[in-house]
């Protein structure tokens, strides 16, 4: 059983690793936000489905990216972390709306859904399990995806 103190350290660190992918992602870091899925399993569809980093930067090469960015701000909330009573592993669920603007793209919302998320706890640190992206909608698609 984790003391409080643990589990608010585990929620504190679960918290930072999940905004890290989207600062990432936002900041056209593709390969920095792969990276946290290194051993990890990602779901954004049905049909794409990835295992490690590599699989994972090869799905993310649709977006355009604009400079430094992609004009997008992945904007995650009503986060809820649950971490096992033994400490060594957690799920999470959390709402994420992804806004994009970019010179000849007014700004609107692209993508509304859930973020499935579970985690383990290795070698001292948190780290992504599986992420299942749970989507309820998407807009205008045309300034994120390629052609």
């Amino acid at each position: 059983m984790l003391t409080s103190t643990e589990t608010r350290d585990a929620e504190s660190a679960i918290t930072r690793l999940i905004y890290t992918y989207c600062h990432r992602l936002d900041g056209a870091d593709l390969a920095g936000a792969a990276a946290l899925f290194e051993h990890a399993r990602w779901q954004l569809s049905p049909d794409v489905i990835c295992q490690g980093s590599a699989e994972h930067l090869d799905a993310l090469q649709v977006i355009r990216v604009y400079g430094d960015r992609l004009g997008t701000r992945h904007v995650v909330s009503n986060l809820l972390i649950d971490i096992a009573e033994d400490g060594l592993s957690a799920k999470s669920v959390s709402y994420v709306d992804s806004i994009q603007v970019t010179a000849e793209f007014p700004l609107q919302l692209i993508f509304q859904g859930r973020y499935l998320d579970t985690f383990v706890f290795e070698n001292g640190a948190w780290r992504f399990d599986e992420r299942i992206v749970d989507a309820d909608g998407a807009g205008d698609m045309s300034a994120h995806h390629k052609a």
